[in-house]
């Protein structure tokens, strides 16, 4: 669906809710149910709700413009490089010796666990160290739990980045003043993100991460299967991230029906409609319990708020201050306007799995993650209102997340090294092919983020390619709708 992305948990839709026919009069728009999804359709116009593009680099000229987004691109552009390498000459080999049987289940897991150690630097250092983005937790307890055993993290999904914010914090060896185990993360993921360019193939080949169809009958076997295998196999513990969301709104027509339709069904629950997130998707949230039986790990209810130059990003979802956060926002922040990111943190109590209500449950925690941002907004739009003391008090609730800069740098160095050894090796002692690679996958990126940015009217990177892949999707599915219809009217 144009101007949505579907990195993180897309479950089964609203509790397989049926709405037929229900009207929203304010919009004159039908309501209906297919496949367990909710499915909008335009029946009297939904006004001119045009989706305002968004500039490539806010409050800047062409020139910061053109050196800022440079920057971007080479930053995307090493990530792609240095995860292509890892997933060709360490991922893949791992994996083909253990689906022949050369390495054994467990040794997979322990041996995919440190190359995902390895790489997992390269993926949020240029973003989310050196260009400036901070990050602070209220509860570095429940982040230790998190860390220490095997855990369940329900997050809203206010970004294309909190994949990253997850990959970032469980890779983290010192929290605060504690020490603490760098453990895997693991996503579950839309099934399209699989395909995706480098990311997508490292986290389906070296990762292991659930990839679900949004079908709840095909999704179940496959959330159970990989949870108990992990668990049978695995010494180490895993993190496990999702959105029960599922899914990210943008600004365009679509996505405005959709937050109405949300709205629509928290008032038919009788629930006051949340204006800063969606209603989340229940089903299969009991199926992930399972996450925790082993060690008794904690499931964790994780809402993110994203600030930039004193504005919460992530705002009411209707609002047209509102921005979605990506990769290339982060890395925008070089130029002098990083993104800081705070985590709320609490724990959801489970004491009889048999008689967990998922739909409760989670619309209760829906309702205190609408909260939280709606404190967020009131506090940095009206500064005046808190008086110094309370003000401190917000600062002190929050403890920053350091990262050791040095063990990047030193990761990053590593790998060009590595890279550059390689090379010379397969091109006998020349390093112009490697050159080659990297200017072609430069231009690559930046050509198809471009196209995608001006079709899809603002950035959706959440991983590299995803911007012009979405928009290349969006274009073919327009054109095939379009050809449907023209045969049909024949």
């Amino acid at each position: 669906m144009h101007g949505r992305s579907f990195l993180l948990s897309p479950l089964s839709h609203h509790h397989s809710m049926k709405i037929q026919h229900t009207t929203i009069n304010s919009k004159n728009l039908s309501l209906s149910s297919s496949a367990g999804m909710l499915i909008m359709e335009k029946t009297g116009g939904v006004g001119n709700n045009k989706m305002i593009r968004k500039p490539l680099v806010q409050n800047s000229g062409i020139i910061k413009t053109f050196f800022v987004m440079a920057f971007c691109h080479c930053s995307v552009t090493l990530l792609c490089i240095n995860v292509m390498f890892d997933l060709l000459f360490l991922g893949f080999p791992l994996f083909i010796f253990h689906k022949f049987g050369f390495v054994s289940k467990k040794n997979f897991f322990k041996l995919s666990s440190s190359l995902i150690n390895w790489t997992t630097p390269i993926v949020y250092g240029i973003p989310m160290v050196f260009s400036g983005t901070q990050i602070f937790v209220d509860n570095i307890d429940i982040l230790l739990s998190s860390k220490e055993s095997d855990s369940l993290l329900l997050s809203n999904h206010g970004s294309r980045i909190d994949w990253m914010v997850a990959m970032l914090v469980g890779h983290l060896r010192q929290v605060g003043d504690h020490s603490t185990v760098a453990c895997r993360v693991g996503f579950v993921c839309e099934a399209l993100i699989q395909f995706m360019p480098f990311i997508g193939w490292y986290r389906k080949i070296v990762c292991n991460d659930i990839f679900v169809s949004r079908s709840f009958v095909k999704d179940e076997m496959t959330i159970k299967n990989n949870i108990k295998e992990f668990h049978q196999e695995s010494e180490k513990n895993r993190m496990l991230f999702l959105s029960p969301e599922g899914v990210i709104v943008d600004h365009g027509e679509k996505d405005i029906m959709y937050i109405q339709a949300c709205m629509e069904f928290a008032k038919s629950n009788d629930i006051k409609p949340f204006d800063y997130v969606l209603t989340p998707r229940y089903k299969g949230t009991k199926c992930l319990l399972s996450q925790v039986e082993k060690n008794n790990g904690p499931i964790v209810s994780v809402c993110l708020a994203f600030v930039r130059d004193g504005k919460l990003l992530n705002c009411k979802l209707l609002s047209p201050e509102r921005v979605v956060p990506d990769i290339y926002d982060l890395n925008q922040g070089i130029a002098g306007s990083p993104v800081s990111i705070y985590i709320h943190l609490r724990t959801i109590q489970v004491d009889d799995k048999s008689a967990f209500d998922a739909k409760t449950v989670l619309l209760t925690e829906y309702a205190w993650k609408d909260s939280v941002l709606r404190e967020w907004e009131s506090r940095l739009r009206y500064p005046n209102n808190n008086t110094k003391q309370q003000q401190q008090q917000q600062h002190n609730r929050f403890s920053k997340l350091e990262v050791c800069r040095m063990a990047i740098v030193l990761n990053h160095i590593l790998h060009v090294a590595l890279i550059m050894m390689v090379s010379v090796v397969l091109s006998f002692g020349h390093v112009v092919f490697l050159i080659k690679i990297c200017v072609a996958m430069f231009w690559c990126i930046a050509t198809t983020h471009t196209i995608g940015w001006l079709a899809n009217q603002s950035s959706m990177e959440s991983v590299p390619f995803e911007t012009g892949i979405k928009a290349a999707i969006t274009f073919v599915s327009s054109f095939w709708r379009s050809a449907r219809s023209r045969i049909a009217e024949e």
